[in-house]
C-alpha cells in the first residue's frame, strides 16, 4: 500500500524576488461557526486578515535585520536532510513581515514571537552544522518540518510525544494520531509554530503510548487542495522519524478539523485504523442552506462531487468511524445528515452527543470518544482485506487498498465497486457501476466475475504486481482520463507545478494586461493562502526535466508565450482546440477571440502524465474564503473568459462558456453555446 495515496530543496526569499523580477518583464484557533449570512464567525474580511497591532518601523527593521543574518547563515546547511526543521521558522517570520501578520494585542508580543522563532532557528542551525538534532530527543510538544512536493516550501507540523515513550529505530513501532486543527484565521505560520513550540499542555486527546501530530495543512483551506496533500506528507515524515506502525494510525479533528476528518476519512478510507470527526461541515448545499434559486452554475454543482462527503459515505464501510457533536452545536446537523446517508449504506457508527454542549467537547463524553478510537487503533488496519466497498465521482480519488478504478464511463456521476474475495477458493465477485477499467494491485489474480460475467484481467505492462480489466465495448483512447490526470483545473495544484510566464514582449492588449494582473494575483494568493513560494520560469527557460516533473501552468496567449503556441500546435490538441487572433474554437463551439482568454487543463502532449494549464491559478477566490465550505473548484476543464469584466474577489472575468472534456480529453459537442448542459 503506498504511503502517499495516488500522488529541490526549499525555495527561499530569492525565489520570491525572482518571480517579481520575471513579472517586471511583463510590465489560538477560533471556533468556526457559520453565521446566518453564510460567513464563518472568525472571518475578518481577508485571509490572512489585517494586523491587530502592527510592528513599528523600528521593530520591523530589527526583525528584518536578524532574519536576514540567520537566513544567510542557513545557506551553509540548506542541503541537510533535516533543513526544513530550520527553515520553517525563517519562513514563518518572513511571511509575517510580508503580510503584516501581527495579531496580538501589543506589537511587543509579536516581536517576542518572531524572536522566539529566530532563536530556535539559530539554535537548530548550529546543531545541523555538526549534524546534531537535539530537538529530536525531547518529549512534550515539538515542531518539525518537511519540504512540500507541491512547491518545495518548508511546511511545519507539531508533534506531541508522551513522557517516557520509547520510540525510534530498532524499537517497537508505535501508534500515531493525526489531529486536524480547527479554523483560525489568525493562525498563520508564525502563530501556529509559536503555539506548538511553546505548548505546555497536550491537546484535547492524550492517547496512551501514542504520538499525536498536528499538520499545519496550509493554514486555512478546510484540509482540501494543497492542505489535503500536506496531511499525508506530514504523516509520512513522522512515520519515518518515529518508527510508526503503518496499520495503527488514526485520523481525527474538530470543527474545520472535523470537516477535514470527514473529507479525508471518506476519500482515503484505506489509510486509517480509525476516523474521528468532531463537528465540521460535510457538504456545500445543506451547510450553506442553498435553495434552488441560489444554486451556482451547473458545472460548479457537479464539482461539489469532488469534496462533498455524502457522495463518499459508502467508503466508511471500510474503516471504523466515530462521530461527535455537541447537543446544541449548529454543526450537529451535518453529522445527523451523515448518519442518514450512512444508514442508507447499512452503516450505523457511534455518534457521541455532548449533553448541553455547543461547539466543544463534553469533558466526560470525550473520554468515551478517546476509548473508542484507541480500541479501533489497537485492533489495527487490515492490510489486504477480502471485502471492499468503494464510492467516488472522480479519478482524483480512485484507490482503495488493492483496488483502483482506472477509468470511468462518465466523470462527476456516481461510480461504485463492491468486491468480495473468497481467498480459500481464490474467487472474487465484483459489482460495479459507471466503471470502464479497473486495476488490481495483487501479486496474482483470482478468478473474477464482474456483474455476474466472467472477467479477463491482463498483467499491466506499466505497473509491477498489477492486473488490468477493461469493460467490453469501452471507447477509451490511449490517453484517456486516468488517476492523477482527470481534471478539473484546480487538480494541478495538488502536486508539483511550475508557473510558466510569457517570454515575448508585452503586446499591450486587454488580454495581456489581464494576464499580468492575474499572474500577480496568483503568486500573492498562493503565498498568502497556501503558504508557499510559487516556482516560476519564463517559457524559454523551461527544461525537459521540468516537463518530466511538473504540471506546467502557462500564462499568456499563443503570441506572448511560446509554450502555449507549441501546445496548441501539437497534433493531440490542434484538431479540437484553436486560439487565433480571430477566434477561439473548442470542438464545434466557435467564439470571437477579441477581449477573450482561453482557460483550460489538458494532458501535456510532451508528457501525458502531467497537465498543461492555461491562464488559471486556484479557481476559488477571496470571496470564497469566508467559509471553508466554499473553497472548492469553480471552473471545470475549460472556460472562455471575457476580460472586459475586470477580475474580482469571485471570478477572474466573465465566463462566456465552460465545460468538461469527455473521458478521452475531447470537447463534448453541444447543439448550442450554453452553460446549461445536462
Amino acid at each position: 500500500m503506498p504511503l502517499f495515496p495516488h500522488r529541490s530543496h526549499s525555495p527561499t526569499l530569492k525565489i520570491a524576488m525572482r518571480a517579481l523580477a520575471l513579472l517586471f518583464l511583463l510590465g489560538s484557533f477560533a471556533h468556526a461557526q457559520l453565521l446566518p449570512n453564510g460567513t464563518t464567525a472568525s472571518f475578518r474580511g481577508s485571509l490572512p486578515p489585517s494586523p491587530t497591532s502592527d510592528l513599528s518601523p523600528a521593530q520591523q527593521k530589527a526583525i528584518e535585520t536578524r532574519l536576514a543574518k540567520i537566513s544567510a547563515d542557513f545557506e551553509q546547511v540548506k542541503q541537510h536532510r533535516l533543513a526544513a526543521d530550520v527553515e520553517i521558522f525563517l519562513k514563518a517570520v518572513r511571511y509575517a513581515i510580508e503580510f503584516h501578520e501581527w495579531y496580538d494585542k501589543k506589537s511587543e508580543d509579536g516581536v517576542k514571537k518572531a524572536n522566539a522563532l529566530l532563536d530556535e532557528a539559530a539554535s537548530r542551525l548550529e546543531g545541523l552544522k555538526s549534524d546534531k538534532t537535539p530537538w529530536m530527543n525531547r518529549t512534550g510538544s515539538i515542531v518539525l518540518g518537511f519540504y512540500s512536493k507541491i512547491d518545495g516550501s518548508a511546511q511545519p507540523y507539531g508533534v506531541e510525544i508522551p513522557e517516557g515513550l520509547d520510540y525510534g529505530k530498532g524499537k517497537p513501532s508505535i501508534p500515531m494520531w493525526v489531529w486536524l486543527h480547527g479554523r483560525g484565521d489568525t493562525s498563520t505560520d508564525l502563530h501556529f509554530v509559536y503555539g506548538r513550540l511553546t505548548a505546555k499542555k497536550p491537546g484535547q486527546f492524550q492517547p496512551t503510548n501514542t504520538i499525536v501530530i498536528h499538520p499545519f495543512g496550509r493554514y486555512c483551506n478546510g484540509w482540501k487542495s494543497a492542505g489535503e496533500t500536506d496531511v499525508f506528507e506530514a504523516r509520512n515524515d513522522a512515520m519515518v522519524r518515529f518508527n510508526v506502525d503503518t496499520n495503527r494510525i488514526a485520523l481525527a479533528g474538530f470543527s474545520m478539523g472535523g470537516a477535514g476528518a470527514w473529507h479525508i476519512g471518506s476519500h482515503f478510507s484505506d489509510q486509517w485504523a480509525a476516523v474521528h470527526a468532531g463537528a465540521g461541515f460535510v457538504d456545500v448545499k445543506r451547510y450553506q442552506k442553498l435553495t434552488p434559486d441560489k444554486y451556482p452554475v451547473w458545472y460548479e454543482q457537479a464539482l461539489w462531487g469532488a469534496y462533498d462527503v455524502p457522495n463518499y459515505a459508502r467508503n466508511f464501510l471500510n474503516v471504523p468511524l466515530i462521530a461527535y457533536s455537541g447537543e446544541n452545536d449548529p454543526q450537529r446537523d451535518a453529522a445527523q445528515y451523515m448518519m442518514e446517508n450512512l444508514a442508507i449504506e447499512g452503516l450505523k457508527p457511534p455518534h457521541f452527543i455532548g449533553p448541553g454542549m455547543g461547539h466543544k467537547y463534553h469533558p466526560e463524553v470525550i473520554k468515551e470518544v478517546q476509548a473508542s478510537i484507541e480500541a479501533a487503533v489497537k485492533k489495527g488496519r487490515i492490510h489486504e482485506p477480502a471485502e471492499l466497498h468503494f464510492q467516488t465521482r472522480t479519478l482524483a480519488y480512485s484507490r482503495l487498498h488493492w483496488l483502483q478504478i482506472q477509468a470511468l464511463q462518465r466523470h462527476w456521476e456516481e461510480a461504485r465497486v463492491d468486491a468480495k474475495w473468497d481467498k480459500t477458493a481464490n474467487t472474487m465477485d465484483l459489482q460495479t457501476k459507471n466503471v470502464d477499467s479497473l486495476i488490481f494491485h495483487l501479486a496474482s489474480i483470482p478468478k473474477v466475475t464482474i456483474n455476474g460475467a466472467s472477467a479477463t484481467f491482463t498483467r499491466s505492462t506499466n505497473l509491477p504486481n498489477a492486473w488490468e480489466w477493461k469493460r467490453s465495448g469501452s471507447q477509451l483512447s490511449q490517453n484517456h482520463k486516468h488517476p492523477g490526470l482527470q481534471g478539473p483545473i484546480d487538480d494541478a495544484f495538488r502536486s508539483r507545478f511550475l508557473v510558466v510566464l510569457p517570454d515575448r514582449s508585452n503586446l499591450d492588449s486587454s488580454v495581456d494586461q489581464w494576464v499580468k494582473i492575474e499572474v500577480e494575483h496568483f503568486l500573492k494568493r498562493w503565498r498568502s493562502l497556501m503558504r508557499g513560494d510559487v516556482q516560476s520560469k519564463l517559457a524559454s527557460e523551461v527544461t525537459s526535466q521540468d516537463i518530466q516533473d511538473c504540471h506546467l501552468i502557462l500564462w499568456g496567449t499563443p503570441k506572448s508565450n511560446s509554450k502555449i503556441e507549441g501546445f496548441l500546435q501539437s497534433k493531440e490538441v490542434a484538431s479540437s482546440i484553436l486560439w487565433s487572433d480571430a477566434q477561439i474554437k473548442i470542438g464545434k463551439l466557435e467564439l470571437p477571440s477579441q477581449n477573450r482568454v482561453l482557460v483550460l487543463t489538458h494532458p501535456n502532449p510532451l508528457n501525458t502524465n502531467r497537465y498543461v494549464v492555461l491562464n488559471s491559478g486556484l479557481t476559488f477566490r477571496e470571496a470564497h474564503d469566508r467559509t471553508n465550505s466554499l473553497q472548492n473548484p469553480k471552473l471545470p476543464d475549460w472556460a472562455v473568459l471575457d476580460v472586459t469584466q475586470p477580475p474580482s474577489s469571485e471570478s477572474a472575468g466573465k465566463v462566456v462558456d465552460a465545460d468538461f472534456f469527455d473521458e478521452n480529453w475531447q470537447p463534448i459537442d453541444r447543439f448550442e453555446s450554453t452553460n446549461k448542459r445536462p
